[in-house]
């Protein structure tokens, strides 16, 4: 964890907020993301954290394939909640 917090705030340093940040979610990487979703399935709280911050950064970041993750995401949600 502290090599990604590290090069974050390096990234934040040197470019603005917004550009700082990378990762699965920031080059709109589906199957890594489903596969992340997949294997905290079996801890719901981490899982319930990692989509409200998944659709925090989908809606404020510059991230890839927001439609694609979107979609992911929502159809998460709606598996475990049953809800829309």
């Amino acid at each position: 964890m502290i090599p990604i917090l590290l090069q974050t705030l390096a990234n934040y340093a040197t470019r603005d907020a917004a550009n700082a940040f990378s990762g699965p979610i920031i080059r709109g990487d589906v199957e890594t993301i489903r596969r992340h979703l997949g294997v905290l399935a079996r801890v719901p709280e981490a899982r319930d954290v990692y989509l409200s911050l998944a659709r925090a950064a989908i809606g404020h970041l510059p991230t890839r394939n927001k439609r694609a993750l979107a979609q992911l995401l929502n159809s998460e949600r709606k598996r475990i909640t049953g809800v829309d």
